[in-house]
């Protein structure tokens, strides 16, 4: 069984008692809740690689490996970043040397993303540490259970972030 994630309860009072109000109700309070614990137990997993602290390098790391060429504003869209928030991660990351940015040559605004060999030799290993994280984290789960949330939180994410694009939805279609 998965080692339990979840710290001790305060040790100088009594919590049992403690109502949630409204909130016991709520699914966006646990939704929050147990995304906080989830970003922590991902941000030491990940601590690790160069990739550590602050969100979207990981997925602006994966995407650009998955798809050369990608535009900052396409993974921007994806993982909802905003145009300056997206300028900093990219420039964090092409200090840390790890992508490129070349000028597309046919429309000489665009840019376009490329990982560097150092980029592209950390692949492995973030694929590696993610997945590990995202199996540990949700081993409490049965896999029906897994595989339902994943639908479910892919359905939010369609309706709230953006529409998923095809491969993705035919890549779990037929998982």
């Amino acid at each position: 069984m998965a080692k339990n994630l979840r710290p001790q309860g305060p040790r100088t009072a009594d919590y049992s008692g403690v109502s949630f109000d409204i909130l016991g109700d709520l699914l966006s309070f646990y939704a929050r809740s147990v995304g906080i614990v989830l970003n922590r137990d991902y941000d030491r997993a990940i601590g690790k690689v160069a990739l550590a602290h602050g969100t979207g390098k990981v997925s602006v790391l994966l995407m650009v490996h998955a798809n050369p060429g990608i535009r900052p504003s396409v993974i921007a869209h994806f993982i909802d970043k905003d145009r300056s928030a997206m300028a900093r991660l990219i420039d964090q990351m092409k200090r840390n040397g790890l992508i490129e940015q070349k000028v597309d040559a046919q429309e000489r605004r665009a840019h376009e993303l490329y990982l560097t060999p150092k980029g592209e030799k950390l692949v492995d290993e973030v694929r590696r540490i993610a997945k590990e994280q995202s199996d540990r984290f949700f081993s409490v789960l049965e896999e029906a259970d897994r595989a339902d949330l994943l639908r479910i939180l892919m359905t939010l994410y369609q309706r709230h972030v953006t529409p998923l694009p095809d491969i993705v939805l035919n890549r779990k279609a037929t998982a």
